[in-house]
């Protein structure tokens, strides 16, 4: 397994985190941290962009929806993209109804973030 890197950028005020790497449970302690500190901060809507991660472990996977459901609770969103189809598959028989949203692009993450924006509003 390769070691996690991220880099955070800000794209039409989401925080885009680029992840590359695998995801397991070492690593996930960095991102867990990074997520939590941007919610805390008031930058709740996180799009994690998965498209150059090889692993993901299911205990992690549970870690990214009980963060969905924090960043839901500030008014934000954590949504993904490029996650494998089979990974995708297992996010949504875990969640127990709290989904994950995955994306094919970043284009296409960024519009269901200002389409959630006009919801709420």
């Amino acid at each position: 397994m390769h070691e996690l890197q991220i880099k955070v950028r800000e794209v039409q005020g989401v925080q885009v985190l680029e992840l590359s790497g695998a995801i397991d449970a070492p690593a996930f302690s960095s991102l867990a941290a990074m997520l939590k500190r941007l919610i805390q901060e008031g930058m709740s809507s996180v799009l994690l962009d998965c498209t150059a991660v090889s692993y993901i472990g299911s205990a992690q996977l549970r870690g990214l929806l009980d963060f969905a459901s924090r960043a839901r609770a500030y008014d934000g969103d954590l949504k993904c993209v490029g996650v494998a189809p089979t990974i995708q598959q297992v996010a949504n028989l875990i969640a127990m109804g709290d989904l994950l949203e995955f994306h094919d692009d970043l284009s296409n993450a960024l519009q269901a973030f200002r389409q959630q924006e006009h919801v709420t509003q």
